[in-house]
Formats: C-alpha cells, structure tokens, sequence
C-alpha cells in the first residue's frame, strides 16, 4: 500500500472534499441562474426578428429540456451540500458533549473529592480511581482514532494486547467494559468495540498479566523547617 492510499491521506482528502463541496454547490447554482439568465439574450442576438420562429421555437424547446436538466443537478448540488453540512453540525456538537466530558474527568482526576460524585467507586477499594478515569481516556483516544481511519485493526489489536497485559486496564475493562454481550459489527464503532473484547478474552484466556497493580507514590516534599536550616547553614 502506498502513502497515498493510507487511511490519514484518505481522511484528509475527504476533509478537502467535504470543505469543497459547499462552494462547489455554490458555483452550480449561481452557472444555472447565469445561463437561465442570459439564454433568451443569445437566442435573439443569433436569430434576428425576420428568422423562422419555428426554427427559434424548436431550439427553444432543446434549451427549456437542457434548462431542466441543468436545474435538477443544481438542485442535487444543493441537497447534498445540505447534507454534508448538516453532518458538519452534528459532528460539532458530538465533539462538544466529548469536550465537556474530557472536562469533566479531568477535573476528577486532578481533584479526587469530585470523583464520589460520579456514584459508587469505579474502581476496586485498592486501586485508585483515577487509574480507571486515566483508562477510560486512553480508550476514548483509541475509539476516535479508529472512527476517523488513523487507526489501523492491526495496530489496534496490538496497543490492545499491551494494554490488558496490564492490572489495572484488565480490571478496567472487566467492570465497565460490554465483554460478556456479543456486540454485533453493525457500524464502525461497534466494530472497534467487538475488537477490544476479542483482545480482552484473549488476553483473560493467557493468564494473569504481566504487570501488576503500581499504587501511587507520594511525591516528596521538602519541610519547611528543613529548607529554613538548610538556607542558615549556607549564609557565610
């Protein structure tokens, strides 16, 4: 497979085609409008009035069925310029209730008082919860970069076998993952997810994971008593 058929290059020309598109509709419109406009102009200019008018009439007939033609496809232009920005508006606000909700776990995971709020812990008393929150952004990640074509199956199922050959994901996935229902390959989404407990059993059936649950380390800070003694035995 060359560059120009890899799945970044193909969703970049489709970000080109959809930018595209309105003007496109835009130019079809405003040409139809033009000729409509100035057809009658022509026809006089070539056929003066002492012309047989049955002639006129006959090329009269040939523009009026050219006219419809060129009508329905600006009419077509327009539906699907339509379309494609309706897509547009919805695919902005997905991304807007996706930015609220990256907001809001953010703020659970910098403030741990605020993660009671989501309801019972989503994790196990001896885990920390943020571990979940931070699992559930790398796999919101993964989702994303799938339904835009950055993320191949063959990549995908690797970042996946390295992901639940940790503790902390596995358990992740095990409690709020779909992994006991059979997810049906109906769109591209669900694809993924069928993906990802095709890897989770996989993983399941291998055995214990290879790395265990790190709990946090306490970040060292200097007292300030020590930091005043240090600064007094450095004066001269």
């Amino acid at each position: 497979m060359t560059a120009d058929d890899s799945p970044r290059s193909r969703n970049r020309t489709g970000d080109v085609f959809r930018r595209l598109m309105p003007a496109a509709v835009v130019l079809i419109v405003a040409a139809t409008m033009i000729s409509t406009f100035l057809a009658p102009f022509v026809l006089a200019r070539l056929y003066p009035g002492d012309t047989d008018f049955s002639r006129v009439s006959d090329i009269g007939q040939a523009y009026g069925a050219a006219s419809a033609v060129i009508s329905t496809l600006a009419l077509g232009g327009v539906l699907v310029g339509l379309v494609v920005q309706y897509r547009q508006y919805a695919a902005a606000r997905l991304q807007n209730l996706e930015d609220a909700t990256e907001d809001l776990i953010r703020l659970a995971m910098e403030e741990p008082f605020y993660q009671q709020c989501w309801g019972s812990r989503l994790a196990p008393e001896e885990m920390e919860e943020r571990a979940f929150l931070y699992c559930n952004r790398v796999m919101k990640v993964w989702k994303k970069s799938w339904a835009i074509n950055d993320l191949s199956e063959d990549q995908a199922r690797a970042y996946l076998a390295s992901f639940f050959d940790s503790t902390v994901p596995r358990e992740f996935w095990r409690r709020h993952g779909d992994w006991h229902t059979r997810v049906k390959s109906t769109n591209r989404r669900d694809s993924f997810l069928a993906i990802v407990n095709e890897e989770f059993l996989r993983a399941e059936k291998a055995g214990p994971p290879s790395r265990p649950y790190e709990p946090a380390k306490p970040v060292a800070r200097n007292r300030p008593t020590e930091i005043n003694k240090t600064s007094r035995t450095r004066q001269p």
